[in-house]
């Protein structure tokens, strides 16, 4: 790579300053100690600053890996620093992404992600986050560009960096109103303006109140959004950003226009045009004429607005917007019908729909080349882990080599293992059985805390001489405890006993607090509930917690929602409700907090004895929604479980599946 003569004299000034600074500081005098890394290190760090202040001088006449970026990477590279190296892969990635190419910049952000990963930044992974979001919201691959800018978030609220949170909440916000969900962007919008507020970072500011102005246009309340749209301009005033006054210009003439004040909506888009004219930013101009041509339409003053759509036309051909082109001569066939040239308004329609599908085909095309940057990124990490693998083998061939130079020593510790084994399998038989023994004691720990709940509820409605209710509840009651006296006897039984068991429960619950709250029970249709086999009133607990914490402290209606998922070969058991939350319940009962961790222990130990029994891993997960949603209310128990599956449910097949779990353990 070829460098220029100036960049080399600025290379040597800069190693020569670096050099002098480290001497000042150390109080070396002598130049060969000193620290050449950590003299490259600042070298890269002033390229880098000398790079961003060249290129948002030129904007998109400077190359985007520009010589003082190239010259950087190279020193970077050669030193081996992850971290300067990952900033620059993001910056590039950023720069790609301003032109509009995505599958470079969807490479470089991958780069630099996995930079950062292996160093374990995560401040710097949190900002890589949010510009891989950014990428994936131009595609309009909105969930994926939300999945990025929630882990940019997470990792910014560990490390405390509040400017990465205001961004990341901008951000958010940014996908809800491309999935014209405007209320809920609105309160991130907020959030990242009181963040701004706080830090006094006037360039937030200026953005979130453009965009609070923006979400709130779209809801119809125009008044409030010229308030933003002016506090914005305000700001950009302040700190001197032509760039967003133009911005704020023409969102205040759109304001009025959508107002139906065309003339004063005019007096703001010429002072935009004027501005993007000065900037020489001709995507800004072209938007500005088909804004003042639209105006003129409203006006009724064809003429001025043939001129002005005609003039954002042609600026539009010259610099390739699609989406500018598409809007202008949308506009013109509008024109062109109002005016009774029908033919012309036809030919602009046509040219408008050409344009309309080739939008269609450049996000189709951009959208691949991101997903290729993605597949490239993991075939990278695919041979990686290829070499990885080739070395450990190469690593084993040498052991099995050393293996066969002292085949005598191996020959007496094979003897010795086999000793050791036989031990050990003894061992095992006789820790099994002391295990199984465990399980169904842990089970009879759960089913008289079950019947004293259930008899508490029946004695109520007898002292209140219901006896419709009480009849009833007692032949519910008889029913269930039929079917729990026949489930505990066994380890396993069918899908289709718990759901009934649940069922009843369920039934029995609403009885006893007066049917307030409804619920399903929802098993997934790749289940077999005849034959797949569960661990009999595993979930029964976290029910009578839903409902006990949960949903009656809310003091509102309920409800309770129990799913069975398969996901390949593990079953997913959900339960949720729309209660108080596990949070709140904690802080507001502490006497109970006891009784639901028995609970829980008790069923972590019965998952426990599961996973030995399958060999297949098993896990619970107790989280309260607002982890998941800061909108909404409740607790989500999910336990992960094994499918076991037999081919005829009754009971003999039972024991016979029993036995062969024993059988293969041992």
């Amino acid at each position: 790579m070829q460098k220029r003569p100036g960049l080399l004299i600025l290379l040597f000034f800069l190693l020569i300053s670096c050099r002098n600074e480290i001497v000042k500081e150390s109080g070396i005098v002598r130049g060969e100690d000193l620290d050449l890394v950590g003299t490259d290190s600042v070298i890269v760090e002033r390229l880098i600053e000398r790079s961003m202040s060249v290129y948002g001088r030129g904007g998109l006449h400077v190359d985007v890996p520009d010589d003082y970026l190239s010259e950087a990477m190279d020193i970077a590279s050669k030193n081996e620093n992850n971290n300067q190296l990952a900033r620059i892969y993001n910056l590039l990635g950023k720069r790609y992404r301003n032109l509009a190419q995505y599958g470079n910049a969807m490479k470089y952000h991958q780069k630099a992600l996995a930079l950062a990963t292996k160093n374990g930044d995560k401040q710097l992974l949190g900002e890589v986050y949010n510009q891989l979001g950014v990428v994936y919201r131009r595609i309009d691959d909105n969930p994926t560009a939300l999945e990025m800018h929630v882990k940019a978030l997470t990792l910014a609220k560990e490390t405390g960096d509040s400017l990465l949170i205001s961004a990341a909440y901008n951000s958010i916000g940014n996908v809800n109103f491309n999935l014209n969900r405007f209320v809920t962007s609105m309160e991130y919008f907020k959030r990242s303006l009181d963040l701004a507020q706080r830090l006094n970072n006037k360039l937030g500011l200026a953005i979130n109140h453009n965009n609070l102005g923006e979400s709130l246009l779209k809801l119809g309340h125009v008044d409030s959004a010229l308030f933003h749209f002016f506090s914005s301009l305000d700001y950009n005033y302040q700190i001197g950003s032509e760039v967003g006054q133009s911005i704020c210009f023409n969102s205040i003439g759109g304001a009025y226009l959508q107002q139906g004040r065309p003339f004063k909506a005019l007096e703001y888009l010429e002072k935009a045009l004027h501005l993007n004219e000065d900037l020489g930013d001709l995507m800004q101009v072209a938007i500005s004429h088909t804004k003042i041509g639209e105006t003129y339409i409203q006006i009724g003053d064809m003429d001025l607005a043939e001129s002005h759509l005609i003039k954002g036309l042609n600026v539009a051909r010259e610099i390739g917007s699609l989406f500018q082109m598409e809007e202008t001569t949308q506009l013109l066939s509008e024109l062109c019908e109002m005016r009774g040239q029908y033919s012309a308004a036809l030919d602009y329609f046509k040219m408008s729909a050409i344009y309309n599908d080739s939008i269609i085909n450049e996000k189709n095309i951009n959208h691949l080349a991101t997903q290729e940057a993605v597949f490239e990124s993991e075939r990278q990490r695919k041979r990686i882990d290829e070499l990885n693998k080739q070395t450990l083998q190469q690593k084993a061939e040498l052991d099995r080599q050393r293996f066969f130079l002292t085949l005598a020593l191996i020959l007496v510790g094979a003897v010795s293992f086999a000793i050791i084994m036989l031990v050990r399998q003894s061992q095992l038989r006789h820790r099994y059985k002391n295990v199984r023994h465990q399980q169904r004691l842990l089970r009879s720990q759960m089913n008289p805390h079950f019947i004293f709940n259930a008899l508490s509820a029946i004695q109520v409605y007898i002292l209140e001489h219901d006896i419709e209710k009480s009849s009833r509840f007692l032949t519910d009651f008889a029913r269930l405890m039929r079917l729990v006296l026949r489930s505990s006897t066994h380890d396993y039984i069918s899908l289709k006993e718990e759901t009934e068991i649940l069922g009843y429960y369920l039934e029995l619950q609403r009885l006893r607090f007066s049917e307030a709250f409804d619920y399903i029970l929802n098993v997934d249709e790749t289940l077999d509930d005849a034959k797949v086999m569960v661990p009999p009133m595993l979930t029964q607990p976290f029910i009578e917690n839903a409902i006990e914490h949960g949903i009656r402290p809310s003091g509102t209606d309920g409800y309770i929602s129990v799913k069975f998922i398969r996901e390949g070969e593990k079953m997913i058991v959900e339960v949720g409700d729309n209660g108080i939350g596990i949070d709140a319940s904690k802080k507001a009962s502490e006497k109970e907090k006891g009784h639901e961790s028995m609970a829980i222990k008790i069923t972590r130990e019965r998952l426990d004895m599961l996973r030995r029994d399958s060999g297949k891993s098993t896990d619970l997960v107790i989280m309260d929604k607002k982890q998941i949603n800061p909108f909404d209310r409740g607790t989500l128990v999910r336990i992960t479980l094994p499918v076991v599956e037999v081919e005829n449910h009754p009971k003999k097949q039972q024991k016979n599946f029993q036995k062969k779990i024993i059988t293969e353990k041992i």
